[in-house]
């Protein structure tokens, strides 16, 4: 039980930070997002590949995330691994990002298609039946959304979507184990 109320309190806490992060950039006018986003091709680019994720263009934006964050959150607390995944997809995304996106982007949604790349790929390599289970609750939840965010339109990221996603198969493929 313990453990259970430390995944939801992770979880959580993670939803309050991001929620936290765009209050702070909306009562700043903006200036986080200035300071924060990705911009591709750039030397500070490099180093915002590690902020950008945490920062939305807007509420709108959060709430989409957020919306998915929840269940594809509880999966990879299930699977024991959102924080590795995580930090595997902010960093293959990011550098694919910097490398191929045409202008600057933010969101967590990366890092999103990180943990669907990483939740479908998993029970392909453990085949152990709940990896399984959950790979195939990931492909019919989430599938849709999937190919929609991975086809180019103006405002959307689809390097970080695509990148985030290669950084999740790397990651189910690392940590099979």
């Amino acid at each position: 039980m313990k453990m259970l109320k430390s995944k939801v309190l992770f979880l959580v806490g993670m939803v309050a930070l991001l929620w936290g992060l765009e209050l702070a950039n909306v009562l700043s006018g903006g200036q986080i997002d200035n300071y924060g986003a990705l911009y591709p091709r750039t030397e500070i680019g490099l180093a915002q590949i590690f902020s950008s994720p945490f920062l939305h263009l807007n509420w709108t934006h959060l709430i989409g995330n957020t919306m998915a964050l929840i269940p594809l959150g509880v999966l990879m607390l299930v699977q024991r691994a959102f924080l590795p995944v995580m930090l595997i997809s902010m960093l293959l995304g990011g550098l694919g990002t910097w490398a191929f996106a045409t202008g600057p982007s933010l969101g967590f949604s990366g890092v999103l298609f990180g943990f669907m790349g990483f939740l479908l790929a998993r029970g392909i390599y453990t085949r152990k039946p709940l990896a399984i289970i959950i790979s195939l609750i990931t492909f019919s939840y989430f599938s849709g959304v999937a190919w929609a965010g991975l086809i180019p339109q103006t405002g959307i990221s689809w390097a970080g979507h695509f990148w985030g996603f290669v950084g999740g198969l790397v990651a189910a493929k690392q940590l099979k184990k």
